[in-house]
């Protein structure tokens, strides 16, 4: 018998976010047991995110058709096509979204079927997510979720779900990096949206500035909401907060950072957090739903704060900026439970459930 063969089926494997960077990652780690897919349901030719040379990568070319309902006939035949064509034993829908595509091959038993989950239960973008969602948790082979809360949210609200586990993201850093802690710069990180809580983060450094006069914040995005807190900046007459947009190496900005703030009111899963801890960085993060809870250890490598209290947060930044020996312990205790998110863990936890589908 020979490999067993496996397609991820992803929106568009150009795009640089975390969904196409955890694809990829997750696709060339299972690349050394199984013959490896990725199909782009639009472009996909070249990737943002590094892909093994054993991976095949193809798009469905669904970029070609404007007409919507065409658009999603011509990705339901081209997906077909190839997996007839490859004999693919085992498809995985990189979106509970994109699981529609798969429902007909569950009725018609053609190959597995998997539903991987990027969002906490609780965020719902669309109709079209909710409804995949449901329909995932009833027919696909296995559902797969970010982390253990997830498990739970998903059999209180849909009892009827068939198989459910959950596998942590991988996160592809180092754990020799350093972090410089008297460095005195706070770091943020995301898509300047509302999701992320930048605004909230804004108003809690207001409440400190005067405080910790030695200390600048720099937050690294862009997004939408850059003009408002660009002005939110200039409104509350802030010295010592910067919108830095992109950042090309986002793990050399780690090593100069002293803290990384979490300001977020909802995450799929919060892996910044971790890259920031396998930088030695001490965490202050607001407990928002899915995530922090889980990578965070309150009071031993940072602080998880009440979501949305903002003067709680600017306290606990407060209280890690001004003790140099609260932020070193943090520091030293920040590595500390990172070997769950490593690649040869993460990708183990895959095969199981490959292997018994």
């Amino acid at each position: 018998m020979g490999m067993k063969k496996i397609a991820f089926l992803i929106m568009n494997m150009d795009n640089k976010g975390g969904t196409e960077r955890v694809t990829s990652m997750i696709a060339n780690a299972l690349s050394d047991k199984y013959q490896t897919f990725i199909f782009s349901c639009q472009k996909g030719e070249n990737p943002y995110f590094h892909v093994d040379k054993h991976v095949i990568v193809e798009s469905l070319h669904g970029e070609q058709t404007k007409n919507t309902i065409l658009r999603k006939v011509k990705v339901f035949r081209e997906l077909h096509s190839k997996i007839e064509k490859y004999d693919v034993d085992v498809v995985v829908a990189v979106d509970v979204a994109l699981y529609l595509y798969l429902y007909p091959l569950q009725l018609t038993k053609q190959c597995k079927c998997i539903a991987w989950e990027h969002f906490n239960y609780y965020i719902s973008p669309n109709k079209m997510v909710k409804f995949g969602r449901k329909l995932a948790a009833k027919h696909a082979d296995c559902l797969i979720v970010l982390g253990k809360n997830d498990v739970n949210n998903y059999k209180q609200n849909l009892p009827r779900i068939k198989n459910i586990k959950y596998i942590y993201n991988p996160v592809a850093v180092s754990t020799s990096g350093q972090a410089d802690i008297d460095s005195k710069r706070v770091m943020a990180a995301g898509r300047l949206e509302d999701q992320k809580g930048f605004d909230l983060l804004i108003d809690a450094w207001s409440k400190i500035e005067k405080d910790c006069p030695e200390w600048h914040l720099d937050i690294f995005g862009e997004g939408s909401k850059r003009e408002e807190l660009e002005q939110q900046i200039i409104d509350l007459g802030l010295n010592s907060v910067f919108i830095k947009g992109y950042a090309n190496n986002i793990a050399e900005e780690f090593k100069k950072s002293s803290v990384f703030v979490l300001s977020s009111r909802y995450e799929g899963f919060g892996l910044v957090l971790i890259e920031a801890q396998a930088n030695g960085l001490p965490c202050v993060s607001f407990n928002c739903k899915e995530g922090p809870a889980e990578i965070i250890t309150d009071n031993k490598n940072g602080f998880l704060v009440e979501n949305g209290n903002v003067s709680e947060f600017a306290n606990k930044l407060k209280q890690v900026l001004t003790d140099d020996q609260l932020r070193a312990s943090f520091a030293r205790h920040a590595k500390d439970n990172l070997a769950r998110f490593d690649i040869l863990s993460i990708k183990s936890e895959w095969e199981k459930v490959i292997e018994n589908l």
